[in-house]
């Protein structure tokens, strides 16, 4: 089986440990590829973005470790990209090799600012009283309408944790998956994701910390993302260095149910689709 991700955090960001511990947990777990992606720095205040004064160091030590481990596995340095009015573009920036866009914070219809929207439940709960009225619909549909336009305007190569608007909604506390509103907005960004072209990740990162039961997104989302030809790839999400492959194996099993055959990697320097 071929093992990789390219969605993993360290002490750059909210992650742990040093990148080094991770590239010597993937190749004793027997990875082919592995890509580092740091929570890029934002515009506002964040505890878990890396600042952005030490995005050189980090750029130099993924280099760095490149040239080391040359021989027993191939490593990308990426970014995870929050997008949100007035973002800084990262996509360009010397010594990336790719970006995975992400919306963390919503733009608030109340008061005009950007609010978390996959924190602690507290926190979900105070973005949907203070910066929605109460009004759920208006908050996924403000979360799924930024998503939409991320992918217009600064498409990434990769998109993150499609749904992660459901880790703090289990037995649907907040709203279910089968409304039709909720429906339509998957559909009309699955629309946009199938239009640009870009990756959609398999994030198996709520499951190892215990937020969901399924991988984001669910199940029956990927059902329609095969419809629509969207490729995918398996990420592990890992803020640590022994989580890199956790609940891989169930992931490759639940895509195969579906109907995929491939996912879709950078290796050997070029965006290739490769068997489960």
């Amino acid at each position: 089986m071929f093992k990789g991700t390219f969605h993993a955090h360290s002490r750059f960001d909210d992650g742990r440990e040093e990148l080094e511990s991770y590239i010597i947990s993937a190749m004793a777990k027997e990875f082919k590829v592995f890509g580092f992606s740091a929570h890029a720095p934002v515009l506002i205040d964040s505890e878990w973005n890396m600042k952005e004064e030490d995005f050189d160091e980090y750029v130099q030590t993924t280099k760095f470790l490149k040239e080391k481990y040359k021989e027993g596995l191939e490593i990308y340095t990426g970014l995870e990209t929050d997008y949100y009015p007035g973002c800084v573009d990262w996509r360009k920036k010397k010594g990336i090799d790719y970006t995975i866009g992400a919306v963390h914070f919503v733009k608030s219809e109340t008061t005009g600012s950007l609010m978390p929207v996959d924190g602690y439940r507290q926190e979900f709960e105070d973005t949907l009283r203070d910066g929605f009225s109460g009004d759920v619909q208006a908050l996924v549909r403000a979360y799924y309408g930024q998503i939409r336009e991320m992918l217009l305007n600064m498409p990434p190569n990769i998109v993150a944790h499609l749904d992660i608007i459901r880790k703090n909604n289990g037995n649907n506390v907040f709203f279910n998956e089968n409304d039709e509103y909720y429906r339509e907005e998957i559909s009309k960004t699955l629309e946009i994701v199938s239009l640009t072209q870009v990756i959609l990740e398999v994030n198996i990162g709520g499951i190892s910390r215990g937020y969901v039961e399924e991988p984001y997104p669910s199940k029956w989302i990927l059902e329609s993302c095969l419809d629509l030809d969207i490729p995918v790839m398996i990420n592990s999400d890992a803020h640590q260095p022994d989580m890199i492959d956790a609940y891989y194996r169930e992931a490759v099993s639940l895509l195969k149910d579906i109907g995929y055959s491939h996912q879709r990697v950078l290796y050997g320097n070029e965006w290739r689709d490769i068997s489960l």
